[in-house]
Protein backbone atom coordinates (compact mmCIF):
# COMPACT_ATOMS: atom_id res chain seq x y z
CA UNK A 1 0.00 0.00 0.00
CA UNK A 2 3.03 2.41 -1.06
CA UNK A 3 -0.11 5.09 -3.18
CA UNK A 4 -2.52 4.73 -0.39
CA UNK A 5 -4.60 7.42 -1.51
CA UNK A 6 -4.76 10.75 1.39
CA UNK A 7 -8.11 11.34 2.08
CA UNK A 8 -8.98 15.20 4.04
CA UNK A 9 -10.20 13.19 7.74
CA UNK A 10 -14.22 13.79 8.71
CA UNK A 11 -15.09 13.95 4.58
CA UNK A 12 -17.37 11.79 2.80
CA UNK A 13 -15.03 10.01 1.03
CA UNK A 14 -12.55 9.47 3.59
CA UNK A 15 -15.60 7.95 5.30
CA UNK A 16 -16.26 5.78 2.29
CA UNK A 17 -12.70 4.52 2.01
CA UNK A 18 -11.66 3.44 5.75
CA UNK A 19 -15.10 1.30 5.33
CA UNK A 20 -14.13 -0.55 2.23
CA UNK A 21 -10.53 -0.91 4.01
CA UNK A 22 -11.67 -2.43 7.43
CA UNK A 23 -13.83 -4.56 5.29
CA UNK A 24 -11.06 -5.72 3.10
CA UNK A 25 -8.78 -6.15 5.85
CA UNK A 26 -11.19 -8.62 7.61
CA UNK A 27 -11.01 -10.81 5.03
CA UNK A 28 -6.81 -11.06 4.83
CA UNK A 29 -6.64 -14.05 7.32
CA UNK A 30 -3.44 -15.69 5.65
CA UNK A 31 -1.13 -12.51 5.15
CA UNK A 32 1.93 -13.07 5.68
CA UNK A 33 3.60 -9.37 4.14
CA UNK A 34 2.59 -5.87 4.89
CA UNK A 35 4.07 -2.57 3.50
CA UNK A 36 2.26 0.79 4.34
CA UNK A 37 4.44 3.33 4.05
CA UNK A 38 2.52 6.28 2.46
CA UNK A 39 3.26 8.68 5.51
CA UNK A 40 -0.17 10.16 7.21
CA UNK A 41 -2.19 7.37 6.06
CA UNK A 42 -2.14 4.26 8.25
CA UNK A 43 -4.33 4.97 11.69
CA UNK A 44 -5.24 3.00 14.87
CA UNK A 45 -7.85 1.89 13.88
CA UNK A 46 -6.65 0.61 10.56
CA UNK A 47 -3.66 -0.84 12.74
CA UNK A 48 -6.09 -2.48 15.60
CA UNK A 49 -7.52 -4.00 12.73
CA UNK A 50 -4.82 -5.35 11.12
CA UNK A 51 -3.67 -7.33 14.41
CA UNK A 52 -6.78 -8.50 15.05
CA UNK A 53 -7.29 -10.21 11.96
CA UNK A 54 -3.80 -10.87 10.22
CA UNK A 55 -2.41 -13.26 12.51
CA UNK A 56 -0.23 -14.95 10.89
CA UNK A 57 1.41 -11.56 9.34
CA UNK A 58 5.51 -12.58 9.73
CA UNK A 59 6.51 -9.36 7.13
CA UNK A 60 5.95 -5.67 8.47
CA UNK A 61 6.84 -2.40 6.93
CA UNK A 62 5.22 1.06 7.86
CA UNK A 63 5.74 4.68 8.20
CA UNK A 64 7.33 5.38 11.69
CA UNK A 65 5.82 8.97 11.70
CA UNK A 66 2.63 8.16 14.24
CA UNK A 67 2.20 11.71 15.38
CA UNK A 68 -1.46 12.58 14.82
CA UNK A 69 -2.25 9.58 13.28
CA UNK A 70 -1.82 6.52 15.17
CA UNK A 71 -0.92 5.08 18.57
CA UNK A 72 2.56 3.52 18.13
CA UNK A 73 2.12 1.40 21.23
CA UNK A 74 -0.07 -0.97 18.61
CA UNK A 75 3.01 -2.04 17.42
CA UNK A 76 3.26 -4.62 20.68
CA UNK A 77 0.02 -6.17 19.31
CA UNK A 78 2.49 -7.72 16.74
CA UNK A 79 3.80 -10.47 18.47
CA UNK A 80 4.33 -12.80 14.92
CA UNK A 81 6.70 -10.55 12.76
CA UNK A 82 10.16 -11.83 11.50
CA UNK A 83 11.00 -8.93 9.45
CA UNK A 84 10.69 -5.59 10.36
CA UNK A 85 11.37 -2.39 7.92
CA UNK A 86 10.21 1.57 9.81
CA UNK A 87 10.66 4.50 7.79
CA UNK A 88 11.40 7.96 9.26
CA UNK A 89 10.50 6.88 12.86
CA UNK A 90 9.29 9.41 15.31
CA UNK A 91 10.42 9.58 19.38
CA UNK A 92 6.97 8.28 20.44
CA UNK A 93 7.37 5.14 17.53
CA UNK A 94 11.54 4.38 18.66
CA UNK A 95 10.14 4.27 22.41
CA UNK A 96 7.79 1.30 21.62
CA UNK A 97 9.57 0.19 19.27
CA UNK A 98 12.45 -0.51 21.78
CA UNK A 99 9.86 -2.23 24.21
CA UNK A 100 8.45 -4.27 20.91
CA UNK A 101 12.00 -5.39 20.83
CA UNK A 102 12.05 -6.50 24.20
CA UNK A 103 9.26 -8.45 23.89
CA UNK A 104 9.57 -10.07 20.37
CA UNK A 105 12.95 -9.65 19.52
CA UNK A 106 14.16 -13.23 19.79
CA UNK A 107 11.99 -14.09 16.81
CA UNK A 108 13.27 -11.58 14.80
CA UNK A 109 15.08 -12.11 11.55
CA UNK A 110 15.31 -9.01 9.45
CA UNK A 111 15.27 -5.26 10.92
CA UNK A 112 15.52 -2.35 8.45
CA UNK A 113 15.75 1.42 9.58
CA UNK A 114 14.84 4.16 7.67
CA UNK A 115 15.95 7.77 9.28
CA UNK A 116 17.35 9.86 7.07
CA UNK A 117 19.19 12.32 9.15
CA UNK A 118 17.18 11.67 12.52
CA UNK A 119 19.30 11.01 15.70
CA UNK A 120 16.42 9.47 17.33
CA UNK A 121 17.76 5.78 16.15
CA UNK A 122 21.51 5.54 18.16
CA UNK A 123 24.22 3.47 19.58
CA UNK A 124 21.99 2.49 23.05
CA UNK A 125 19.19 1.43 20.07
CA UNK A 126 20.93 -1.03 18.67
CA UNK A 127 22.81 -2.40 22.04
CA UNK A 128 19.29 -3.07 23.15
CA UNK A 129 18.85 -4.66 19.83
CA UNK A 130 21.23 -6.27 19.35
CA UNK A 131 21.11 -7.68 23.08
CA UNK A 132 17.97 -9.52 22.51
CA UNK A 133 17.21 -9.64 18.80
CA UNK A 134 20.38 -12.47 18.80
CA UNK A 135 18.86 -14.17 15.90
CA UNK A 136 19.16 -11.31 12.93
CA UNK A 137 20.14 -12.32 9.93
CA UNK A 138 19.74 -9.19 8.00
CA UNK A 139 20.17 -5.58 9.24
CA UNK A 140 19.82 -2.81 7.44
CA UNK A 141 20.61 0.82 8.57
CA UNK A 142 20.06 4.22 6.07
CA UNK A 143 20.76 7.24 7.63
CA UNK A 144 20.67 6.97 11.10
CA UNK A 145 23.88 9.52 11.89
CA UNK A 146 23.93 8.67 15.75
CA UNK A 147 24.72 5.05 15.22
CA UNK A 148 28.24 4.87 15.34
CA UNK A 149 31.22 1.82 15.64
CA UNK A 150 30.20 0.99 19.00
CA UNK A 151 26.24 0.17 17.61
CA UNK A 152 27.84 -1.91 14.66
CA UNK A 153 30.03 -3.74 17.24
CA UNK A 154 27.24 -4.97 19.05
CA UNK A 155 25.36 -6.50 16.30
CA UNK A 156 28.47 -8.32 15.79
CA UNK A 157 28.93 -9.49 19.31
CA UNK A 158 25.36 -10.64 19.98
CA UNK A 159 24.30 -11.60 16.33
CA UNK A 160 26.70 -14.41 14.89
CA UNK A 161 24.02 -15.66 12.54
CA UNK A 162 24.04 -12.27 10.27
CA UNK A 163 24.03 -12.97 6.90
CA UNK A 164 23.55 -9.34 5.26
CA UNK A 165 24.95 -6.08 6.47
CA UNK A 166 23.77 -2.53 5.16
CA UNK A 167 25.18 0.40 6.69
CA UNK A 168 24.15 3.46 4.09
CA UNK A 169 23.99 7.33 4.44
CA UNK A 170 25.61 6.29 7.77
CA UNK A 171 29.80 7.20 8.96
CA UNK A 172 31.46 5.90 11.48
CA UNK A 173 34.99 4.96 12.30
CA UNK A 174 35.68 1.80 10.96
CA UNK A 175 39.12 1.33 12.49
CA UNK A 176 37.72 2.19 15.82
CA UNK A 177 35.72 -0.81 14.58
CA UNK A 178 38.29 -3.01 14.01
CA UNK A 179 39.36 -2.40 17.29
CA UNK A 180 36.29 -3.47 19.15
CA UNK A 181 35.55 -6.93 17.16
CA UNK A 182 36.50 -10.34 18.34
CA UNK A 183 39.34 -11.99 16.01
CA UNK A 184 36.66 -13.42 13.64
CA UNK A 185 33.78 -11.00 13.66
CA UNK A 186 31.07 -11.28 11.42
CA UNK A 187 31.12 -15.44 10.80
CA UNK A 188 28.39 -15.97 8.42
CA UNK A 189 28.10 -12.51 6.59
CA UNK A 190 27.55 -13.26 2.87
CA UNK A 191 26.53 -9.73 1.88
CA UNK A 192 28.15 -6.10 2.68
CA UNK A 193 27.17 -2.44 1.64
CA UNK A 194 28.58 0.48 3.05
CA UNK A 195 29.45 3.77 2.89
CA UNK A 196 32.55 5.55 2.09
CA UNK A 197 32.46 8.64 4.69
CA UNK A 198 33.75 11.96 3.95
CA UNK A 199 35.07 13.15 7.67
CA UNK A 200 37.90 10.23 7.05
CA UNK A 201 41.03 9.27 4.88
CA UNK A 202 39.47 7.18 2.15
CA UNK A 203 42.75 5.08 2.83
CA UNK A 204 42.15 4.23 6.87
CA UNK A 205 38.38 3.66 5.87
CA UNK A 206 39.35 1.16 3.57
CA UNK A 207 42.06 -0.87 5.69
CA UNK A 208 39.46 -1.13 8.52
CA UNK A 209 36.88 -2.65 6.01
CA UNK A 210 39.30 -4.99 5.07
CA UNK A 211 40.61 -6.10 8.76
CA UNK A 212 37.01 -6.47 9.79
CA UNK A 213 35.65 -8.26 7.34
CA UNK A 214 38.63 -10.32 5.99
CA UNK A 215 37.33 -13.36 7.50
CA UNK A 216 33.41 -13.34 6.88
CA UNK A 217 32.48 -15.30 3.63
CA UNK A 218 31.67 -12.57 1.50
CA UNK A 219 29.77 -12.84 -1.77
CA UNK A 220 28.25 -9.72 -2.33
CA UNK A 221 30.00 -6.50 -2.01
CA UNK A 222 28.69 -2.47 -2.52
CA UNK A 223 30.32 0.57 -1.49
CA UNK A 224 29.24 3.65 -2.35
CA UNK A 225 29.48 7.53 -1.89
CA UNK A 226 26.86 9.84 -1.23
CA UNK A 227 26.10 13.25 -3.06
CA UNK A 228 27.81 15.61 -5.09
CA UNK A 229 30.10 15.84 -7.73
CA UNK A 230 32.77 13.34 -7.13
CA UNK A 231 34.99 13.65 -10.32
CA UNK A 232 37.59 15.76 -8.73
CA UNK A 233 38.23 14.66 -5.58
CA UNK A 234 40.86 11.85 -4.56
CA UNK A 235 38.11 10.24 -2.60
CA UNK A 236 36.32 9.60 -5.74
CA UNK A 237 38.28 6.49 -6.98
CA UNK A 238 38.34 3.22 -5.36
CA UNK A 239 42.04 2.38 -4.24
CA UNK A 240 43.66 -0.20 -6.47
CA UNK A 241 45.79 -0.84 -3.05
CA UNK A 242 42.36 -1.99 -1.14
CA UNK A 243 40.81 -3.90 -4.22
CA UNK A 244 43.93 -6.02 -4.61
CA UNK A 245 43.89 -7.22 -0.90
CA UNK A 246 40.37 -7.21 -0.31
CA UNK A 247 39.73 -9.49 -3.71
CA UNK A 248 43.02 -12.05 -2.54
CA UNK A 249 41.00 -13.08 0.13
CA UNK A 250 36.94 -12.94 -0.76
CA UNK A 251 37.49 -12.62 -4.98
CA UNK A 252 36.63 -16.39 -5.26
CA UNK A 253 33.13 -16.22 -3.83
CA UNK A 254 32.28 -13.21 -4.99
CA UNK A 255 28.76 -13.03 -7.00
CA UNK A 256 28.65 -9.13 -6.49
CA UNK A 257 30.46 -6.39 -6.70
CA UNK A 258 28.71 -2.82 -6.90
CA UNK A 259 30.19 0.31 -6.72
CA UNK A 260 28.50 3.86 -7.25
CA UNK A 261 29.54 7.55 -7.08
CA UNK A 262 33.33 6.03 -7.10
CA UNK A 263 34.76 6.03 -10.00
CA UNK A 264 35.89 2.26 -11.08
CA UNK A 265 39.53 2.49 -13.29
CA UNK A 266 40.31 -0.12 -15.79
CA UNK A 267 42.68 -1.50 -13.33
CA UNK A 268 39.93 -2.37 -10.67
CA UNK A 269 37.97 -3.57 -13.39
CA UNK A 270 40.54 -5.62 -14.70
CA UNK A 271 41.54 -7.04 -11.71
CA UNK A 272 37.46 -7.75 -10.60
CA UNK A 273 37.03 -9.92 -13.81
CA UNK A 274 40.48 -11.41 -13.20
CA UNK A 275 39.35 -12.44 -9.37
CA UNK A 276 35.93 -13.15 -9.66
CA UNK A 277 35.30 -16.00 -11.91
CA UNK A 278 31.91 -16.50 -10.57
CA UNK A 279 30.82 -12.76 -10.49
CA UNK A 280 27.12 -12.09 -11.79
CA UNK A 281 26.35 -9.02 -11.34
CA UNK A 282 28.85 -6.01 -11.93
CA UNK A 283 27.78 -1.98 -11.14
CA UNK A 284 30.46 0.34 -11.76
CA UNK A 285 31.31 4.17 -12.42
CA UNK A 286 33.31 4.66 -15.72
CA UNK A 287 35.50 7.93 -16.20
CA UNK A 288 36.82 8.24 -19.66
CA UNK A 289 38.17 5.09 -21.31
CA UNK A 290 38.30 2.15 -23.77
CA UNK A 291 35.27 0.23 -25.14
CA UNK A 292 37.91 -2.40 -26.11
CA UNK A 293 39.59 -2.89 -22.92
CA UNK A 294 36.42 -2.64 -20.99
CA UNK A 295 34.80 -5.62 -23.10
CA UNK A 296 37.87 -7.39 -23.08
CA UNK A 297 37.66 -7.48 -18.67
CA UNK A 298 33.78 -8.43 -18.85
CA UNK A 299 34.24 -11.03 -21.17
CA UNK A 300 36.33 -13.13 -18.37
CA UNK A 301 33.15 -13.05 -16.79
CA UNK A 302 30.96 -16.73 -18.25
CA UNK A 303 28.25 -15.97 -14.99
CA UNK A 304 27.80 -11.98 -15.67
CA UNK A 305 24.05 -11.68 -15.90
CA UNK A 306 23.48 -8.00 -14.47
CA UNK A 307 26.05 -4.82 -15.44
CA UNK A 308 25.00 -1.40 -14.25
CA UNK A 309 27.32 1.24 -15.84
CA UNK A 310 27.33 4.81 -14.66
CA UNK A 311 29.37 7.98 -15.67
CA UNK A 312 31.95 10.49 -13.77
CA UNK A 313 30.75 13.88 -14.35
CA UNK A 314 34.28 14.59 -16.41
CA UNK A 315 33.20 11.67 -18.67
CA UNK A 316 31.12 13.83 -21.22
CA UNK A 317 31.81 11.03 -23.64
CA UNK A 318 30.42 7.84 -22.28
CA UNK A 319 31.41 5.24 -24.14
CA UNK A 320 28.40 3.40 -24.50
CA UNK A 321 24.99 5.58 -25.74
CA UNK A 322 21.78 5.56 -23.72
CA UNK A 323 19.44 3.71 -26.39
CA UNK A 324 16.70 5.97 -26.69
CA UNK A 325 13.68 5.36 -24.23
CA UNK A 326 10.30 4.54 -26.15
CA UNK A 327 11.60 1.80 -28.34
CA UNK A 328 14.12 -1.72 -28.15
CA UNK A 329 17.47 -0.54 -29.31
CA UNK A 330 18.76 -2.80 -32.39
CA UNK A 331 22.38 -3.81 -34.04
CA UNK A 332 23.08 -0.30 -35.11
CA UNK A 333 22.76 1.27 -31.94
CA UNK A 334 26.03 2.10 -30.24
CA UNK A 335 24.86 0.30 -26.45
CA UNK A 336 24.08 -3.09 -29.17
CA UNK A 337 27.23 -3.33 -30.49
CA UNK A 338 28.56 -2.87 -26.59
CA UNK A 339 26.38 -5.86 -25.53
CA UNK A 340 27.32 -8.01 -28.53
CA UNK A 341 30.83 -8.33 -27.04
CA UNK A 342 29.94 -9.08 -23.62
CA UNK A 343 29.30 -12.65 -22.17
CA UNK A 344 26.38 -14.19 -23.60
CA UNK A 345 24.90 -14.66 -20.19
CA UNK A 346 24.18 -11.24 -19.97
CA UNK A 347 20.86 -10.53 -19.51
CA UNK A 348 20.53 -6.62 -17.66
CA UNK A 349 22.23 -3.92 -18.65
CA UNK A 350 21.86 -0.41 -17.24
CA UNK A 351 22.95 2.78 -18.32
CA UNK A 352 22.82 5.53 -15.56
CA UNK A 353 18.87 6.25 -14.96
CA UNK A 354 17.73 3.62 -17.75
CA UNK A 355 17.23 -0.31 -17.84
CA UNK A 356 17.29 -2.69 -20.16
CA UNK A 357 16.71 -6.64 -20.84
CA UNK A 358 19.12 -8.17 -23.23
CA UNK A 359 17.19 -10.54 -25.66
CA UNK A 360 18.69 -12.98 -28.24
CA UNK A 361 17.18 -14.12 -31.16
CA UNK A 362 18.18 -16.58 -33.73
CA UNK A 363 17.71 -15.74 -37.27
CA UNK A 364 16.30 -19.12 -39.46
CA UNK A 365 18.03 -18.66 -42.66
CA UNK A 366 16.44 -21.30 -44.58
CA UNK A 367 13.78 -24.05 -43.73
CA UNK A 368 15.07 -26.71 -46.08
CA UNK A 369 17.45 -27.74 -45.32
CA UNK A 370 17.27 -26.12 -41.81
CA UNK A 371 20.18 -22.92 -41.65
CA UNK A 372 20.48 -20.81 -39.19
CA UNK A 373 22.15 -17.55 -38.58
CA UNK A 374 25.60 -17.55 -37.40
CA UNK A 375 25.03 -15.66 -33.99
CA UNK A 376 21.68 -14.60 -32.43
CA UNK A 377 20.97 -11.46 -33.41
CA UNK A 378 20.95 -9.09 -30.15
CA UNK A 379 18.54 -6.14 -28.56
CA UNK A 380 17.58 -3.99 -25.59
CA UNK A 381 13.68 -4.15 -24.54
CA UNK A 382 13.12 -1.79 -21.92
CA UNK A 383 13.02 -3.68 -18.72
CA UNK A 384 9.74 -5.24 -17.68
CA UNK A 385 10.34 -7.18 -14.39
CA UNK A 386 8.19 -6.11 -11.33
CA UNK A 387 10.36 -5.62 -9.12
CA UNK A 388 12.16 -2.43 -8.98
CA UNK A 389 16.09 -2.84 -10.42
CA UNK A 390 18.61 -3.32 -8.42
CA UNK A 391 20.56 -0.28 -8.73
CA UNK A 392 17.91 1.81 -7.62
CA UNK A 393 16.20 0.25 -4.55
CA UNK A 394 17.44 2.80 -2.78
CA UNK A 395 18.31 6.12 -3.66
CA UNK A 396 21.59 7.60 -2.19
CA UNK A 397 22.28 10.56 -3.25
Amino acid sequence: LREFPRQAYGTEQSAELETAVLSALQNLISLKSLSWTRDGTLTSTYLEKISEHCQQLESLELNGHSANYYDPRLLLSFKRVENLTVIMPDRAFVDRFEEWIQQNGAGLRTLSLISKQSPLINDATMERVAATASHLKHVHLLGNPRVTHRGVASISSNCPELEALYIEGTEFDMQALSTLVSSSPFPALTSLSLTLPTSSSPMTFFDGVYSVFRTSPLTEFTIWRAGGDVSNMKSSVLPMDFIRSFLLVHGERLRKFAVQRLETSMEVIGEVTKRCPKLEKFFMVLGPCDMDVLVSHLRRLTHLHTVHISYTFTNRNPIVAVPPSSSPAHESHASVRFVRHCPRSLRIIGFMTRVYEVQHKWILLKKDPVEWKDEPEVTLERYSGQAIPEAFLVMKA
